[in-house]
Parts: structure tokens; sequence; C-alpha cells
């Protein structure tokens, strides 16, 4: 592992910021709008708050996520000034990058509706998370055998994480303002966080299995060294979260003292952080284009 990061490209070593960068906004603008959905019990505040970040996000997510174009046009160029090629942009326009890249786009711009704060525009913007997940089952590993179920299993992976990620900011809210309802709206999403996680660590383990065939001989590889440092580092994540469910939530709910649950939310923040900061490496150093197997 060492060697890669010693063996890194230019062009990669931009592209792993701007790819974290495009996990942390576009995760959290799906993930906002699914938590504006599930979440009744936010109050009006945290409501308009979520909406306003869903949208920043999501506006965000759209630069970035195009920033991958002639980031990946200059690594098939094997320097930056295939950045600004015709023919390579139009290569990569083309390829199930580019055209993931466009679905993102489509989506993004449909959660963004967001900021008209109508009612309508929740469930165009319900649309486009989906459309988001979806457009990471169009490139990278989704793209193998068997599809289908690649593909399937993708879409719950996203979605799930999304889920998870975008809860931290009304949570946080909520908890921080003191509001009416606080501890019933962190139960709520613990509740449902039950089926989140279980579908995210299920579909990921799913796909690991799929994607690598024996995950113990992996291990021999770099990148199969990288998967397990990412798989610790959720393990943390997923311990964090028994911790806020069983221990500070109902503490909350008993004496009202919502610091340590805070305290624990922050730390999931950074955790979550981390996690999308060492999947923009995998991605950029072990993507199909960049090696011949590893698992996303």
């Amino acid at each position: 592992m060492g060697g890669a990061l010693v063996a890194l490209e230019p062009v990669q070593m931009v592209s792993i910021p701007v790819k974290a960068g495009m996990y942390v906004s576009v995760l959290l603008a799906a993930g906002s709008v699914i938590n504006l959905l599930l979440l009744r019990e936010l109050d009006t505040i945290a409501r308009s708050r979520l909406r306003l970040l869903a949208t920043y996000a999501a506006l965000a997510g759209i630069v970035l996520s195009l920033a991958n174009i002639p980031l990946r046009a200059a690594f098939l160029w094997g320097g930056f000034g295939g950045a600004f090629d015709p023919m390579m942009l139009s290569i990569v326009l083309f390829s199930p990058l580019g055209y993931s890249v466009e679905a993102d786009v489509v989506g993004l711009t449909a959660i963004a509706t967001l900021a008209l704060d109508r009612r309508w525009a929740r469930w165009v913007a319900g649309a486009g998370v989906l459309l988001v997940a979806a457009s990471f089952a169009m490139r990278g590993h989704a793209v193998g055998d068997p599809r289908a179920v690649l593909v399937a299993l993708f879409v719950i992976h996203v979605l799930a994480a999304s889920f998870w990620i975008g809860g931290f900011f009304p949570l946080h809210d909520m908890v921080h303002r003191g509001a009416m309802g606080s501890a019933r709206t962190v139960e709520r999403f613990g509740q449902a966080a039950l089926l989140m996680v279980g579908l995210l660590v299920l579909a990921g383990a799913t796909l690991i299995w799929l994607l690598t065939g024996d995950p113990l001989a992996a291990l021999t590889q770099p990148w199969g060294r990288l998967v397990a440092v990412k798989l610790m580092i959720v393990a943390v994540l997923l311990g964090l979260a028994a911790l806020n469910k069983l221990r500070l939530t109902p503490a909350l709910a008993r004496t009202g003292d919502g610091r340590p649950l805070l305290r624990s939310i922050r730390w999931e923040m950074a955790t979550f952080v981390v996690i999308l900061l060492v999947t923009a490496f995998f991605t950029s150093l072990f993507a199909p284009e960049h090696a011949s197997a590893a698992p996303m």
C-alpha cells in the first residue's frame, strides 16, 4: 500500500480530494432529502435548514461531479493537458463515467428544487435521489457481472449510506437547540437506521464477496488491504451508532442533557468523512480503468 501511495500520479492526487468532496456532497444532498421525507418529527427550523443544506450540497455535488470529466480525460491523456483536449473529453463524456455524471447532475438538479419550498419539489427531489443512487450503478465495478445484482446492491448501498450521513445535521441541530421533540426525533432516526444500517452492511458484504470471490485471498493484494482498512473504520462507525442508540439516546430522553450525544454525532460525522476519503483514494487508484480487478 505504501508503494501505491508513492506511485500516485499528479492527476490522481488531484482526483482524490475531488472525489471525496463529491461523495460527501452528493450523499449529503440525497440523504437530506431522505431524512426530510422520513423524519416527520423535525420542527420547522430544522426542516428549513435541512432543505437549505440539501440545496447547497446538491450545487456543490454538481460542480464536483462535473470536475470528474476533465480529470478522467487528463488521466487517460497522461497529464493535465488532456483536461482541455476535445477528443479526450468526448471519449469520457460517452463512457460509463460520462453517462453516470450526466445522470448524477440531473438528479442533483432535481434535489436543488427544494430551494423553492413547494410541496411538489419534495417529490421531484425524491425522484432525484433515486437517479443519484442509480448514477453510482452506471460506472466502475457495477458494470461487471452479474450486472442486475450488482446494480441493485449499489443502489441499496448508496441509499442506505445517504440516509445515514444525511441524518447527522438535523439530529445535531435539534439536540443542540434543545428543540421540543429532539429525543423523539433521535429515537425515530435510530429506528429507521436499524433497517438502513442492516441493508448497508448486507449490500456491502455481498458486493465484496461478488467482486473479490475470496475476501481472505484479497488481503494479499494492496487493494484488498485497503478494503480491510475501510471495513475497520466502518466497524468504528457502527460502534458509535450502537452507542448512540443503546445509551446516549435513552440518556437524552431521561435527563435532557444532549451534550454526550452531540459529541458522538460529531465523531460519527468525522468517521464518515474518513471512510469517504478512503473510498476516493481506493477508486482513484484501483478503479476498473486503472486496474484489472478491484472492488469499490
